[in-house]
């Protein structure tokens, strides 16, 4: 849950007074035209980067007075930066998982169960240079 949230750059309002409240195991995600500020609500304000004012309470933590627990529940995970174009989809995230510790039978088994709910199986194999960026 969102609650009021505003992050500001100097006299920049990058978000502005948002709330919403996303229910457990629904999949959110925020649309509008570049420079709508998405980008900051996601990665900046929701990812604990002190909102200049509100709070969110991310998995029963604010990310205001309890940042280090929220860290530890969520992951980011930025177009620009995080894709290797010449891996697919299936390689790069046998690479992530294997940077976060997993590997053998529960990294493939939570390879297949991502690439399921993303909607990606059919993709998996593909360079990811080949996908579109939306």
């Amino acid at each position: 849950m969102a609650s009021h949230l505003v992050k500001k750059y100097a006299d920049f309002a990058a978000v502005n007074d948002i709330s919403f409240e996303i229910e457990e195991g629904e999949i959110f995600s925020l649309l509008g035209p570049n420079g709508a500020g998405k980008n900051h609500q996601h990665l900046h304000a929701l990812h604990t980067d002190r909102a200049t004012s509100g709070d969110a309470i991310l998995g029963g933590h604010s990310i205001t007075r309890e940042p280090m627990a929220v860290r530890q529940l969520i992951g980011v995970v930025p177009q620009e930066l995080a894709l290797y174009e010449d891996l697919s989809a299936r390689e790069n995230l046998n690479f992530w998982g294997q940077m976060y510790g997993l590997g053998g039978k529960a990294l493939r088994k939570r390879i297949d169960e991502v690439l399921e709910l993303t909607g990606m199986t059919e993709k998996a194999n593909q360079r990811v240079k080949t996908y579109s960026g939306g």
